[in-house]
């Protein structure tokens, strides 16, 4: 299983990476700017990882690479590691990989896209939270 080779540095910065990636995706998901109080962000990123480092070993090795790269070449357009950008940065930045020709690029995006909100909105079903985020996206 591939999740064995990653060095406690690399597990750790992939984990800060899949966090700020999940929240900026769940801030589209809900249409918020702001994340304070949605239940459940913490557990999405754990079955996220859990998701990416799962898939067959040479898959899991490319899109943990795309992931670290994508995470540093922030550095060049936004000026600091996706990580650490504020959360409206990340969804423009996140967005401006989106709109990059197909090929590996467009397949890291449409994972995340397609992976994120169903793992959130799997989780706030199985612990019966979903009427806690809609109705605080519906005010």
């Amino acid at each position: 299983m591939f999740r064995r080779n990653l060095s406690p540095p690399t597990r750790l910065r992939l984990r800060q990476v899949l966090t700020a990636i999940a929240e900026a995706e769940v801030a589209d998901e809900l249409g918020r700017d702001d994340l304070a109080g949605v239940p459940l962000l913490a557990e999405t990123v754990v079955v996220l990882e859990r998701r990416l480092l799962g898939m067959p070993a040479h898959f899991a090795a490319g899109m943990v690479g795309l992931t670290l790269i994508f995470d540093r070449s922030a550095v060049l357009t936004d000026g600091a590691p996706y990580r650490l950008l504020p959360l409206a940065k990340r969804r423009v930045a996140f967005a401006r990989l989106r709109g990059l020709p197909l090929g590996p690029l467009g397949n890291f995006t449409t994972f995340f896209d397609k992976m994120a909100p169903f793992i959130f909105w799997s989780q706030l079903e199985e612990h019966g939270q979903i009427q806690t985020v809609l109705g605080e996206s519906a005010s």
